[in-house]
């Protein structure tokens, strides 16, 4: 019941999907460490765990997609007709057409679209233990992201294509999450 409550009043923010997923997450969080506080277990902590769980999920495709959008919607087009047709598949598709620009947007603002997404989960939760949970689970979504992309890529240019100089590696991306999860 409690859970249904919070999820109302979460529901006014429904058209902006990344202010309801802050929402839900805080109030249920505070909920959670009340219940756990006094000992409470079974449906109703498991129901705002579940609610927890979910709207992180939310939360961390709303950043991505705001910061690697195009990366993003590239890799989920690109998958299955690859898998299906292969290379002559994917290379007949409009999104084929936006691979290099991609691959340069990204070298141009990767290491800053990293600051911002730990700018705004820093800011958008105040339990810092739950706000690095967040951050680690984004940062990792992101580098699931990016060596699909990479698999991609190599598949489409085995040689690198004209934008190989343009390539970051996941290594290079390891190093900087690093720098952002030594507090983990």
């Amino acid at each position: 019941m409690h859970a249904l409550l919070v999820q109302r009043l979460g529901g006014v923010l429904r058209p902006h999907r990344k202010k309801q997923a802050v929402f839900l997450i805080n109030n249920a969080d505070v909920v959670l460490a009340i219940m756990r506080e006094r000992g409470a277990a079974g449906e109703d902590t498991r129901t705002f765990e579940e609610l927890l769980d979910a709207n992180k999920a939310v939360f961390v495709e709303e950043v991505l997609s705001g910061t690697y959008g195009r990366l993003i919607r590239f890799v989920k087009a690109t998958e299955g007709p690859l898998a299906q047709g292969g290379v002559s598949a994917v290379r007949q598709l409009d999104e084929y057409r936006q691979l290099e620009p991609i691959v340069k947007e990204f070298h141009a603002n990767w290491k800053a679209g990293i600051e911002a997404i730990n700018v705004d989960v820093m800011k958008s939760f105040s339990n810092l233990k739950n706000g690095m949970e967040i951050l680690k689970q984004t940062l990792t979504q992101l580098l699931l992201y990016h060596t699909r992309f990479l698999d991609i890529v190599k598949q489409l240019h085995p040689d690198g294509g004209p934008f190989a100089p343009y390539m970051i590696t996941i290594s290079t991306i390891m190093t900087e999450i690093k720098t952002y999860s030594r507090n983990f």
